[in-house]
């Protein structure tokens, strides 16, 4: 879906009818993200003020484990299936995929943890190396 072949202008374009879908559930969202093939590290994930917004995030191709978390994220939260002020945003490291980098964490559900799938927080803290966690205000995803 977001493949780095595809322009700057493609990849924006994608995002944006993405977000005007009409997702049902948020299930719907995460099997359209699932196709978002994971690249190498590009964000530094323990660093919430260095992070770029979704849009450039998006418009660069910065498609690692904490770029489509960020981009998940933001996209939760204009389809308003995320209102929580707070977001929580673990930096783990995955002992299943092998994956490094954010997840988003909402009243005990997991996002972006396994691609396509919600876990629990549980689940994660049994299957991950919890680093940190990054709690940044829902309006600070944007900016």
């Amino acid at each position: 879906m977001f493949s780095n072949h595809l322009t700057s202008k493609e990849r924006l374009q994608i995002w944006r009818e993405l977000r005007q879908k009409q997702h049902q559930t948020i299930d719907d969202v995460l099997l359209d993200f699932s196709e978002i093939k994971i690249l190498s590290r590009y964000l530094d994930y323990y660093t919430p003020k260095s992070w770029p917004t979704p849009f450039e995030i998006v418009s660069e191709g910065y498609f690692c484990q904490s770029g489509i978390t960020l981009i998940l994220t933001a996209t939760l939260i204009y389809k308003k299936f995320l209102s929580e002020q707070q977001i929580s945003l673990p930096v783990i490291s995955n002992n299943i995929t092998g994956n490094t980098g954010l997840v988003l964490l909402s009243n005990n559900k997991v996002y972006n943890f396994t691609h396509g799938e919600i876990c629990s927080w549980d689940y994660v803290k049994e299957n991950a190396t919890i680093f940190q966690i990054n709690e940044i205000n829902s309006q600070d995803i944007f900016y």
